[in-house]
């Protein structure tokens, strides 16, 4: 094919692409009801992980600078109320100075104190040789409560769905299948799944992402840009 037609046919392939593009995500995913095979080779590759839907509880985490108090014992932040959402005498806390993010110190908070315009917080700091005065940045994990759940890494955003894979039965066979879920409150790790899954369902965490461009791949037929164009009665040779 010459150059004329290989730019005619590029041109058709964007062309139809609105055109059939509105359904082609529905028409894959019913394509592959079945479920879409890994191979054990390819789960070894990927290290392919599954974690189960299960109610757990569900951690957010508060991040502020925090200035070390005088005492070098404890550490004070000013937040604004909608940042103390969730905050509360007692939970845990870790801070870090700016230049040595490897270094950890764990505390826990001591003080809330709701004020005009804002909330101060006061955590203790576990360990000892804090400068008064340091700006530390400071992280307060906020529990909030149990819920289904799955890991953060499964969930697939897909054209505004969300899609979780799902291993199907029997265990071990290597097949899974996209699950249109709606999710709820997000957390470091885990988000809360209020419709589509049930309780031990596993899903697939690790190598989500390779499971989904596998069920797209072995959808059946050709992709729309390997559809042959019509044809053009005014080839040059």
């Amino acid at each position: 094919m010459n150059r004329f037609a290989i730019t005619v046919a590029g041109l058709w392939c964007l062309a139809v692409l609105p055109a059939q593009g509105a359904d082609l995500r529905e028409r894959m995913r019913a394509a592959q009801a079945g479920g879409v095979k890994i191979t054990e080779a390819q789960a070894s590759d990927l290290t392919l992980t599954l974690t189960e839907a299960s109610v757990r509880p569900i951690q957010t985490w508060i991040r502020t600078v925090g200035t070390v108090d005088p005492g070098g014992r404890t550490i004070s932040a000013r937040l604004s109320t909608l940042e103390a959402d969730g905050l509360q005498v007692g939970q845990r806390t870790r801070s870090f100075a700016a230049n040595a993010r490897t270094q950890m110190h764990q505390g826990k908070t001591v003080k809330v104190l709701r004020q005009t315009g804002g909330v101060l917080v006061q955590a203790t700091l576990a360990d000892q040789g804090h400068s008064p005065g340091a700006r530390y940045l400071m992280e307060i994990v906020v529990e909030r409560g149990p819920y289904l759940s799955i890991p953060n890494v499964s969930i697939i955003e897909d054209g505004g769905e969300q899609v979780a894979y799902i291993e199907m039965q029997p265990a071990g066979s290597g097949l899974y299948a996209p699950r249109s879920i709606r999710t709820g409150l997000k957390g470091e790790l885990y988000t809360e799944v209020r419709h589509g899954l049930f309780e031990r369902d596993r899903v697939v965490s690790i190598g989500s992402f390779f499971v989904d461009a596998e069920e797209k791949l072995k959808a059946p037929g050709q992709d729309m840009c390997s559809i042959t164009p019509p044809s053009n009665e005014h080839h040059h040779h």
